[in-house]
């Protein structure tokens, strides 16, 4: 008797550990830091190329999948400096009338916030252990200001939505790289308009900047291109560690042409459940 209880105490616990094991979850919250970097030539602004960095840059994400789709929401966003290429950090000095030197810099703060969301449906049977391609769509939103470009506030603003196309591999049971490229072929974009500043009675500045400076677009027009690169460890069935490289390249010709290059890398951690 005593035999046949034991027997069936371990039964019980091999297959309650079995399901510990083979536990799917299908939620994650992760929290991101790391570098970014803009190379931009924006002729409405100043024939001068700027560069500007952000560090740290602070991300949040939610993951949400299943057997056959996956949603995700990012959110990231830091401040930095801004400075024309040429040049860099500006420092000047004088001196008072009675001969007291005195020294100031000239070096634009930069802010970067960015929004996505997307939804991926999974195709083919692929090999489901190992490769998975996954395509679908995603909404962006990506604001950049900077308050001395040419001695000017810049303000670039915009949301679009995008095809997307992801690859999976996974390398074995703990690692796995995705590959991510997705192109916008809709969206708005914000931009001071020919005469610089908005002129309304009606309107502050920033609300009239934003309704004289925001245009529809097509891909045709707005060029807007994202590729990223992904690396992931599973840590243990609820914890996961990685890095994500990123980078956007962003045009257009209104009212002078706009060509921007961004990119970040990030430190990843996420949580599983």
């Amino acid at each position: 008797m005593n035999l046949l209880k034991f027997s069936l105490c371990i039964t019980v616990l091999a297959v309650t550990g079995g399901r510990g094991v083979a536990q799917t979850y299908r939620n994650s919250l992760g929290l991101s830091v790391g570098t970014f970097q803009i190379r931009t030539l924006d002729q409405q602004a100043s024939p001068l190329r700027y560069v500007g960095n952000v560090y740290p840059l602070y991300g949040f994400r939610y993951h949400h999948h299943s057997d056959r789709s996956q949603f995700n929401l990012r959110l990231s966003g830091g401040m930095g400096t801004m400075n024309p290429e040429r040049f860099g950090t500006r420092t000047y000095s004088t001196k008072f009338g009675d001969g007291t030197p005195f020294s100031y810099q000239i070096s634009s703060e930069l802010y970067h916030v960015n929004v996505e969301a997307d939804y991926l449906r999974r195709i083919g049977s692929g090999e489901p252990d190992r490769f998975n391609t996954w395509v679908g769509g995603s909404v962006n939103e990506s604001l950049f200001y900077a308050d001395e470009v040419a001695n000017f506030p810049w303000v670039v603003h915009t949301a679009t939505f995008s095809p997307v196309l992801q690859a999976d591999y996974a390398l074995g049971a703990s690692h796995s790289l995705t590959l991510r490229v997705d192109m916008a072929v809709v969206g708005l974009i914000t931009r001071a308009i020919w005469a610089s500043f908005p002129k309304s009675t009606g309107d502050n500045n920033v609300v009239a900047y934003f309704k004289q400076g925001t245009h529809p677009a097509t891909g045709s027009k707005l060029g807007n291109v994202n590729v990223q690169l992904g690396y992931t460890y599973r840590l243990s069935p609820r914890l996961s560690a990685g890095a994500t490289y990123r980078a956007r390249y962003l045009s257009y010709p209104d009212p002078r042409p706009i060509r921007a290059l961004t990119s970040s890398l990030s430190l990843e951690g996420d949580v599983h459940f």
